[in-house]
């Protein structure tokens, strides 16, 4: 007798007219997981989705993941549904009402000091929780909501539409009842959609590893370092854990560091997730998680705070000095460190050496200069450790 499954999904398919989608997002039948990304969709991507409807033309399904028996995630079709919802409710949210007011959907800083490099539209601080949030039919909705923040949009669709016109479903329900296996599957499905029209970026997908484990988000992508920019985008927060875990695993030798990972670092990254998330330590990462991080994030975040340590950056170098010692000593190894007026001075003697080096200007990301940064910053606040002599400026 073969061994009964024990991991995997059944999945199901069929139907829906789009009066019946619309009344399940409005009863919030569906619902959005919290890694998913907010709108990104133009006005015309709203048009060109209508008119493929209206023409019969093949619309991909929406997948649904149900947890444990009773919450039904939208997994892949957020878009979509968002602007089937937006034409039949008639408004179309303002991109400048909607601005995000913190960084945490931008991009974050790219290592080569490129301001040109991101040509993806930024998603805007809008979903369709706007609408449902606001009441469960288009009445109540339009009653209630702010139409200054919205600009009208009228499609001339008449009731034969909604009721004619139907887009299909995957249900994906885990066979497994524990509730770690069903985020790993679900966190899975989502990494594994190409979302039609607008391909997620490498941080969207990413981010939907840090919900594997409940309240992982708060270690992976902390709300202090939204704060930290680099040419107006924050800092990659999981790019310093899993370099200063490695480096904590290669008995503080910088000079292996993501070896073979160049033309790979998000592989590298996710790797170091899924470290942290399965609580071992293996060949390449050191696990950094604790029971009590957030004493060393808060002692962290006081840090940041001081008039002697930037909070906006125009290079990466100038960041990677400033932010690799600082993070290691006070997260990786849980020690104190005296912030004085002698560290900007000693970070920039160091960071005007590398910029005298046109090829570390050009191409900061190389494996070589990154180490270089890394050693160089753990070096200069080592001698600022409370425990120590402070009155050794070497570095």
């Amino acid at each position: 007798m073969s061994k009964s499954k024990k991991e995997g999904s059944r999945n199901f398919y069929g139907e829906y007219s789009l009066e019946q989608w619309i009344n399940f997002v409005l009863t919030k039948e569906i619902i959005l997981p919290d890694y998913q990304r907010a709108f990104v969709w133009e006005k015309e991507d709203v048009e060109d989705l209508i008119d493929s409807l209206k023409n019969g033309l093949f619309v991909p399904p929406i997948t649904i993941g149900n947890y444990g028996g009773k919450t039904n995630y939208i997994l892949d079709g957020q878009q979509r549904l968002s602007a089937i919802l937006i034409a039949y409710i008639g408004l179309f949210p303002d991109r400048d009402k909607f601005k995000f007011k913190d960084k945490e959907y931008l991009s974050t800083a790219n290592e080569n000091d490129d301001l040109d490099d991101d040509e993806d539209r930024m998603p805007i601080d809008w979903q369709f929780n706007c609408f449902t949030t606001e009441g469960q039919d288009k009445e109540s909705i339009l009653n209630k909501i702010n139409r200054s923040k919205y600009d009208p949009v009228d499609y001339e669709l008449d009731e034969n539409f909604w009721k004619d016109t139907y887009i299909g479903f995957s249900l994906i329900i885990p066979i497994s009842d524990k509730k770690p296996e069903q985020q790993k599957l679900y966190s899975s499905v989502f990494r594994n959609i190409n979302i039609k029209g607008k391909s997620l970026s490498q941080l969207e997908s990413r981010k939907s590893l840090y919900f594997l484990k409940e309240d992982f988000d708060k270690w992976f992508s902390p709300q202090f370092a939204n704060s930290i920019t680099i040419n107006n985008a924050p800092i990659d927060f999981v790019r310093y854990l899993s370099l200063l875990s490695q480096y904590k695993k290669n008995n503080e030798d910088a000079g292996r560091i993501a070896q073979n990972y160049k033309t790979k670092m998000e592989k590298y990254y996710e790797s170091y997730i899924l470290a942290e998330v399965n609580n071992e330590d293996n060949f390449l990462f050191s696990q950094l998680l604790i029971a009590d991080y957030q004493q060393k994030y808060l002692a962290l975040k006081k840090h940041l705070l001081s008039p002697f340590i930037p909070r906006i950056f125009t290079s990466i170098i100038d960041a990677d000095i400033y932010l690799f010692g600082l993070i290691y000593y006070t997260i990786v190894e849980g020690k104190t460190i005296s912030i004085t007026e002698k560290i900007p001075f000693k970070i920039k003697e160091k960071v005007d050496a590398f910029k005298r080096n046109n090829k570390h200007i050009k191409s900061p990301s190389a494996l070589k200069y990154l180490r270089s940064r890394i050693q160089t910053s753990i070096n200069i606040y080592r001698n600022y450790l409370i425990s120590q002599n402070n009155s050794s400026d070497e570095a």
